[in-house]
């Protein structure tokens, strides 16, 4: 009897490793296929239109390039360097910025470059992600906030 259970507790773990790895198969598939969308020169570019619409979005980072030295070839080359991993965000820049006491809160300011890719990245995942969020979270989410979630709570 009890090989009888250990041989049920070995089929249950062997069946489970097995599930594990494919479903470990499709979940690098999955991230390959993510990683495939951000890479795409046409998200780049619509990345780069949304940023540079933005008020800081020529802001400095800690280098001197700025949004308005970017052409297609900068998106090409970016792209390019996503695709073959030679990618690597630069590090930001820290400022201060004044708080009512006097004291200072830190704030880091990406490049233009790297705002372009984490712009990229946040698009591609929220096109995943967004449908799978309840209708009552407003918080860090497209067209939503505080003002929406009191609407909803007050009707």
């Amino acid at each position: 009897m009890a090989s009888e259970c250990e041989g049920i507790q070995y089929g249950r773990k062997r069946n489970a490793s097995l599930h594990a790895g494919r479903d470990e198969s499709t979940k690098s598939n999955n991230r390959r296929k993510i990683y495939q969308k951000v890479l795409d020169p046409a998200i780049l570019e619509w990345s780069y239109e949304q940023v540079s619409k933005k008020k800081g979005g020529n802001t400095k980072g800690i280098g001197e390039e700025t949004l308005d030295s970017y052409s297609k070839d900068t998106i090409l080359s970016v792209s390019r360097s996503l695709k073959d991993h030679s990618f690597r965000f630069k590090p930001i820049r820290r400022v201060g910025i004044p708080k009512p006491n006097g004291e200072k809160r830190p704030l880091g300011i990406p490049g233009p470059r790297d705002k372009v890719i984490q712009k990229a990245m946040a698009t591609v995942l929220e096109e995943i992600y967004e449908n799978k969020f309840s209708n009552n979270n407003h918080g860090f989410r497209p067209n939503r906030g505080t003002h929406t979630a009191i609407k909803t709570v007050t009707g």
